[in-house]
């Protein structure tokens, strides 16, 4: 075996075209699947920290309408905890972004409140310092400690002096008491908080957009905590249900006002999603799934190229079999002999897919890191399990493309192929044809699916959300992540306003909690009555002149005044849009109508009239329709994050205005948190929605043409291989008085007919596999004509290319030195 392997490197360095080939294709081909179970990997199959994947999510359900779910109070938790003898362990979390000081700026943050039991529940210990006490987890405490990712401190160079130093957060100081180990990010499995800070905090540090209500965490009615927890020792699936069941009967006995109705129950605990209701890895898998089977669809087309690469090369070597042969070496020796000069191949291939893929791990968070506009960290570390995987596709490839050519050469005629005596070579032929023919269909397939995910991102690009996006700037601002309180926070956004309206080249200028193409959509539900029906709504708080600065008209009534815009008035008004006005009011006229807003689950209804009719506006491209909307003033719903929209006069600079905006914003406060400052433009370009587009264009667009590529090198060869190989046949032909174009027409016409074989079978292949990727293509038909017609040609053309630079080759064949080869 030793032997074996030396005797191939040898052959290998002396051959450096052919090996620099063979490796590049299996390269393409393992890496593309190394990336892909790296990622997979990630995501779906690498255990967690601890005994993160033993724990189960716990769920609050109302028992008279299942399908309604509501998160925890901290009381409901408490009790469940020490009372209810179910859990060996269960811990308490909510997520919010905080402000966090960094110099002369304020950077916004993803961040964890956790219990005290938080990360003994999850059995995983501190990288570094202490976890939270019970003291600092009590509601109302206030507790000013957190704990730092490791990513940070690794930022920090491993500071020593980082425990126990201090950090701003929402404008306040808190003491760094530990940092979590390498690779931890709580529950999930690629993304990780920043910080983590105790529950004792909730209060004054969480985001009102995160708050269930405006109470206090102590509040039995504030549902704010997501619960998981280990399962008592012996204590099964279906015990823990009914004593669950059981439990939440009793609760509500005890607090019939707040828990009446109630059930719990346990679930899966996922990998990537914290919600109030249970959810699944199913859609993770599906995506894996789907990724995996187009680069095992690359790895089909580089095994079948180098197939045809390595029986052109193994017919070349028949007088080395026949000598091997001749002095007694057997059959089976010969095959190893090509078996290990194919997996000596397939190694060089996987090392340096191996580092491919952990560039692409890395870029890929990269890239998620530039669309963010908080701060997370992205876990990416290396894994013992995709090099195991290199190793197994390394395996498995050299079984797909070498034991088929090595069984095949190794059947020896061996006084012939001593003399090198012509064989009939129409079988070998036939073989190869096959395999380019696979080749072919199948990078056609990947090549359609490729331009069906980039012909949905240059559809997203059109999306129209109701109003023009030219002529736009947006600002994010939230002054609470510097600690301002609602009476400075009103203030700085009145005075802000009226700066910016102030502005010369501004034409008009608005804000609003929300924005398209944004991270935060807010649902409302809204009635015309108390004892009527609900109907879910986006809501959203806005100024005056908001829709004027969008440029799109209301279809009847007024916006709100200035007035309305900075204090409540006496009976707060609402606009809605044609879609609400449509569910609750028919053909009437909504216009000087009532309506009842439910902001949040536990909060009462709030009265509003109605007092404009607003147009559909889309917030995500995503959105099969626009949803339906209603809007408050902000004198009316308070609410510290909000995004200036500031529209210019024609002809002026975007991108000057937005300077001009930016230092107009920092002569006015230095300290305001500015979260981000775009133009709609960019805004639209930076969003999750149109990363993920983008991401599923450029990743099956790779697909195809890494297919398209390692195809056309494996036509190439096979022609190659067939022109060498019928020197003689060529050379009397054009002895006889062939022409250079008839016999190019003939080495092109051959071409031709495998191609058109090729896309025959490949046409059917993409239309299935269109099918199958339907529901993740960005809103084009999985059997688009303009995509397939462009895949075919452009098959057809690199096909037709490989074969263009043999038939070249064999019309300056010359007769005689052709007749001389025997």
């Amino acid at each position: 075996m030793f032997q074996d392997l030396r005797h191939s490197l040898r052959l290998l360095r002396r051959s450096p075209v052919f090996t620099a080939v063979a490796v590049l294709v299996l390269a393409l081909g393992i890496g593309a699947n190394t990336a892909v179970f790296s990622l997979v990997n990630t995501l779906v199959l690498q255990p967690r920290q601890g005994r993160i994947d033993q724990l189960v999510a716990v769920f609050d359900r109302d028992r008279d309408k299942p399908s309604e779910y509501q998160n925890f109070s901290y009381a409901t938790y408490r009790d469940l905890r020490d009372r209810s003898g179910i859990f060996d362990a269960l811990m308490a979390h909510s997520f919010t972004t905080v402000g966090v000081r960094d110099g002369d700026l304020t950077r916004q943050a993803f961040a964890t409140l956790v219990s005290s039991n938080y990360f003994t529940t999850l059995g995983v210990g501190l990288g570094a310092g202490r976890p939270f006490t019970a003291d600092e987890e009590r509601p109302g405490s206030d507790a000013r400690v957190a704990i730092a990712s490791y990513a940070l401190w690794r930022r920090r160079g491993f500071d020593r002096g980082f425990i126990g130093s201090h950090v701003t957060i929402n404008g306040a100081d808190f003491a760094v008491v530990g940092v979590t180990p390498a690779g931890f990010g709580g529950p999930f499995a690629f993304v990780s908080p920043q910080w983590w800070l105790p529950l004792g905090a909730y209060d004054t540090i969480t985001n009102p957009l995160f708050k269930d209500r405006s109470t206090s965490l102590a509040d039995r009615r504030n549902h704010a905590l997501n619960l998981a927890g280990v399962l008592s020792p012996g204590t099964t699936a279906s015990v823990a249900a009914q004593r669950l069941d059981a439990f939440a009967k009793a609760l509500g006995a005890e607090n019939p006002d707040t828990d009446r109705s109630r059930t719990f129950l346990t679930s899966r605990l996922p990998r990537m999603t914290i919600s109030s209701r249970p959810q699944d890895d199913g859609p993770l898998t599906m995506v894996g799934a789907l990724l995996s089977l187009m680069a095992a669809l690359v790895l089909v087309v580089a095994c079948l190229n180098l197939a045809n690469l390595l029986l052109a090369r193994s017919a070349a070597r028949r007088r080395e079999f026949a000598i091997r042969q001749a002095l007694g070496g057997g059959r089976a020796r010969i095959v190893r002999q090509l078996l290990i000069e194919g997996l000596t191949l397939a190694s060089m291939g996987a090392a340096v897919a191996l580092v491919a893929s952990w560039w692409t791990a890395s870029a890929l968070a990269a890239s998620l890191a530039s669309i963010m506009t908080f701060g997370v960290d992205f876990i990416v570390t290396p894994s013992p399990r995709t090099a195991i995987a290199a190793i197994g596709f390394a395996v498995l490839s050299t079984v797909v493309f070498a034991l088929g050519p090595a069984w095949s050469v190794s059947r020896l005629e061996v006084t012939n192929d001593l003399k090198l005596a012509p064989r009939d070579g129409r079988h070998r032929m036939r073989t190869a044809s096959i395999l380019a023919v696979g080749q072919l269909a199948l990078s056609l397939a990947l090549v359609a699916a490729g331009g069906l995910f980039a012909r949905g991102a240059v559809e997203a690009m059109r999306i129209d959300v109701g109003y023009p996006v030219a002529r736009q700037i947006a600002v994010s601002v939230d002054p609470s992540l510097a600690g301002y309180d609602e009476t400075r926070t009103r203030s700085v956004y009145r005075t802000l306003l009226a700066r910016l309206r102030a502005l010369p080249g501004v034409e008009q200028a608005s804000f609003a909690s929300t924005i398209a193409f944004g991270d935060v959509q807010i649902d409302g539900r809204v009635s015309t009555s108390a004892t009527g029906d609900f109907v879910q709504a986006m809501s959203d708080v806005i100024g005056a002149d908001y829709f004027k600065t969008l440029d799109a008209p209301l279809v009847r009534g007024r916006e709100f005044s200035a007035a309305e815009e900075s204090d409540a008035s006496g009976e707060p008004p609402a606009i809605i849009d044609v879609q609400l006005a449509r569910k609750l009011f028919g053909d009437e006229d909504p216009i000087g109508r009532p309506v009842l807003l439910r902001q949040r689950a536990a909060d009462p209804p709030k009265r509003f009239q109605v007092v404009g009719i607003a147009p559909s506006l889309r917030q995500d491209i995503f959105e099969t329709g626009a949803k339906p909307h209603i809007y408050v003033a902000y004198g009316d719903r308070f609410t510290t994050s909000m995004v200036l929209h500031v529209r210019t006069h024609s002809g002026i600079s975007e991108t000057s205005m937005l300077d001009l905006v930016n230092r107009d914003l920092r002569t006015f406060d230095a300290s305001l948190p500015v979260v981000w400052a775009r133009t709609l433009t960019m805004h639209r370009e930076k969003s999750a929605s149109m990363w993920i587009v983008r991401a599923a264009a450029g990743l099956f667009s790779a697909f195809g043409l890494l297919a398209l590529v390692i195809a056309a090198v494996g036509v190439y060869g096979l022609k190659a291989y067939e022109v060498s190989g019928r020197t003689r046949e060529f050379g009397i032909r054009m002895a006889l008085g062939a022409s250079e174009r008839s016999v190019a027409a003939l080495v092109l016409g051959e071409g031709v007919r495998l191609t058109a074989v090729s896309l025959g079978l490949g046409l059917l292949i993409a239309l299935g596999i269109g099918k199958l990727l339907s529901n993740l293509i960005y809103a084009v038909s999985p059997f688009d004509p303009v995509v397939l017609t462009i895949a075919a040609a452009t098959l057809a053309t690199a096909a037709m290319l490989a074969c263009y630079v043999p038939a070249r080759r064999a019309t300056r064949i010359a007769p005689l030195d052709a007749l001389r080869t025997d």
